[in-house]
């Protein structure tokens, strides 16, 4: 890593972690040394679930659902009729990464609409789901092991 003190007085820190680049100007010194790490930590935890796809992750979340929830029917076919064949082979970590605005474009531009709600909501509790793993650092690269929080 490199910290360059700029003439304002900030801090510029630079790093690279497996070929990728990461920048950010603080205001001290401590501040960009506390960027490393939590810079490093984000990319360890990126790396180890890189390959986790989205259908191993969304069943996982389902599976930690109760036999009696009241929805849940409803989201295992908005995830097995309409959410797997179009997001289902993608790394979970690309479809994160993915505006959801595109993510709802995407399922209606394959025809994959379905009960709209359900297909909907299913699909943000489970991207809400990870998201809260991935930033608890809690989510494994094992095909969709995390936490076991449930989707609700």
């Amino acid at each position: 890593m490199a910290i360059d003190r700029l003439p304002s007085g900030r801090f510029r820190a630079r790093l690279m972690i497996d070929r990728q680049r990461y920048t950010a100007t603080l205001p001290t010194e401590a501040d960009a040394r506390l960027w490393e790490i939590e810079t490093r930590a984000s990319a360890a935890v990126r790396g180890r679930v890189g390959r986790v796809t989205f259908a191993d992750y969304a069943a996982n979340r389902l599976a930690g659902f109760l036999d009696g929830a009241p929805d849940r029917a409803r989201f295992e076919a908005a995830l097995t009729l309409w959410l797997l064949p179009v997001l289902g082979e993608l790394s979970l970590l690309d479809v994160l990464d993915v505006d959801r605005d595109e993510l709802h474009r995407r399922l209606a531009d394959a025809g994959r609409g379905g009960d709209g709600d359900a297909t909907r909501e299913c699909l943000e509790l489970v991207l809400e789901d990870a998201m809260h793993e991935l930033r608890a650092g809690t989510l494994d690269g094992r095909a969709g092991v995390g936490s076991g929080r449930s989707l609700r």
